[in-house]
């Protein structure tokens, strides 16, 4: 592909067959595209990685962890300043890439973030779309699809644990040592809800809802 902005594009799959089309299209048609974009499967068993072939894009495969062990096996695969994750099931709106630099650029934060939108995958059934996980108006939060990154920040606040649920304590811990944020008003990610979100597991809802309580306990001992 050719060069655009110096932006990592780590794309992170497992059996993502259904969607994965859709997050690559959203990619390559980006105002400004990567530097590099690559995959990293987590021992899919579908037909992931001959969608990729057919894009001609790099692809590793690791079976050692989770989707936070693929994220850090893509900022060793990569070499640009600015990293981009991405989930096979998700979708970059169209001038994502172009915005989150250009806050990048007015801010030299450690992270940038926009707003996402949340959206029902068509085979998604009527229980998760009642989910907590979803919601119909526009999230002005820091998750993985709406945040582009400094590789500097991983090396400041440290790697992400290897889990699935490692972005939000990652996040939490950099945050409170230091992190530089800074917010963009643009949409740049729609986030795709179907029956196989990891959102959806309980283990992920325990996992957040703790994290929300340790944060609390956290600010109520530093207004003490």
């Amino acid at each position: 592909m050719s060069h655009g902005i110096p932006i990592a594009l780590i794309l992170t799959t497992f059996n993502s067959e259904n969607f994965l089309e859709d997050s690559i299209k959203s990619v390559f048609s980006q105002k400004l595209l990567p530097n590099e974009f690559i995959i990293i499967d987590n021992g899919s068993s579908d037909s992931t990685q001959s969608i990729a072939n057919q894009h001609s894009i790099p692809f590793f495969v690791q079976r050692d962890g989770l989707v936070g062990e693929s994220r850090n096996l893509g900022l060793i695969k990569t070499n640009s300043p600015l990293i981009k994750f991405l989930d096979g099931d998700d979708i970059l709106a169209d001038s994502a890439l172009f915005d989150l630099h250009a806050g990048f650029q007015s801010s030299h934060a450690d992270l940038v973030y926009g707003q996402n939108l949340n959206f029902v995958d068509r085979t998604e059934s009527e229980e998760n779309q009642k989910s907590f996980a979803h919601t119909s108006n526009p999230i002005h939060t820091a998750m993985v699809l709406n945040s582009l990154l400094t590789r500097l920040s991983f090396a400041k606040y440290g790697l992400p644990d290897q889990d699935n649920y490692s972005w939000n304590r990652w996040l939490t811990k950099a945050k409170n040592s230091g992190l530089n944020m800074h917010k963009i008003d643009e949409l740049v990610g729609h986030r795709r809800i179907h029956d196989s979100n990891i959102s959806h597991e309980e283990s992920a809802k325990k996992e957040l809802f703790n994290l929300i309580a340790t944060n609390l306990k956290q600010k109520k001992s530093n207004n003490v």
